[in-house]
This record gives C-alpha cells, sequence and structure tokens, in this order.
C-alpha cells in the first residue's frame, strides 16, 4: 500500500466515523426533550389521596408562621403548603409541572415560584410565568383550632 492511498483510506474512516457520531447525535427519543410538546400533559402530577395533618404549634411546622418563608413540605415533601398575606392556607402540589423541581413559596408576593427555571404560579396554583404550561394540582385546606388537614 502506497503512502497516498494509506492517507485516503485512513481519512475516509475518520469521516465515517465522525459521520456516524454527528448523525447520532441527531436522532432523539422523547426522552431526550425535557419540554413536553403542547398539549401533552405537561411534567408530574400531584399525588393523589392526599390525607395529612399538620399541628400549627410544633416547631417543625413554624415555617408556616414566619412572614419571611411561610412554607412547610408535608407528604414526604410531594406537597407544599403555605400562609397567604390574609391568614390563609392553601396546599399545591410541589413538583412544578415543568420538570418536577421541588417549588418554593415567596410569601411577599403570595406566588409559588420554581427555582430551576423561573416558572411562577398564583396563590391558586394557576400558571403566572412559565416555562411550565399546566397548573399545579391544589389540595383541600380546612383548619381546626391549631391543626391543619390537607386532603385530596
Amino acid at each position: 500500500m502506497e503512502r497516498k492511498e494509506f492517507i485516503q483510506l485512513f481519512g475516509m474512516g475518520a469521516a465515517a466515523i465522525l459521520a456516524t457520531g454527528c448523525l447520532g447525535g441527531c436522532s432523539g427519543s422523547k426522552d431526550d426533550n425535557p419540554t413536553p410538546a403542547p398539549g401533552t400533559g405537561g411534567g408530574p402530577t400531584g399525588p393523589a389521596g392526599v390525607d395529612f395533618t399538620l399541628d400549627l404549634t410544633e416547631p417543625a411546622n413554624a415555617a408556616l408562621n414566619d412572614p419571611q418563608k411561610g412554607y412547610v413540605y408535608g407528604a414526604s415533601n410531594a406537597v407544599i403548603v403555605a400562609k397567604l398575606t390574609d391568614g390563609s392556607y392553601i396546599a399545591v402540589q410541589a413538583p412544578c409541572t415543568h420538570e418536577g423541581t421541588t417549588i418554593v413559596f415567596e410569601a411577599s408576593s403570595s406566588m409559588f415560584r420554581c427555582p430551576n427555571h423561573g416558572s411562577m404560579f398564583t396563590a391558586n396554583g394557576t400558571v403566572a410565568n412559565g416555562p411550565a404550561a399546566r397548573a399545579l394540582k391544589k389540595y383541600t385546606v380546612s383548619r381546626t383550632g391549631n391543626t391543619l388537614r390537607v386532603t385530596g
């Protein structure tokens, strides 16, 4: 084999390997795209069959009465319970409907925010700012004395 032949064969082989890698990177699957297509339902939904209580006098729930924080997580961190500025309580699913990142409550604006991509949700769980396209699942909160019961 002559030198010219070797270089041509080597170059063609390298080009074939590069082309295969490039073309393989262009193919995709549903899992490659973390943002669901419109109308596909979006990201995670909140858990069903939620039924738990929070004792407002327990130190673990003290953040609900802190005007700077105003929220706690319940049901194994699947639900976020927040105290609104009017003194009422609300509970919604904790995973963002975009990609499932745990949301936080911003007491100053009474809004839920996803720290991952910046989605904002109103106090009722509706989308105020994307990329999330679907509202948060809302749960029923009832108060009896110092106990909150969250169901849904």
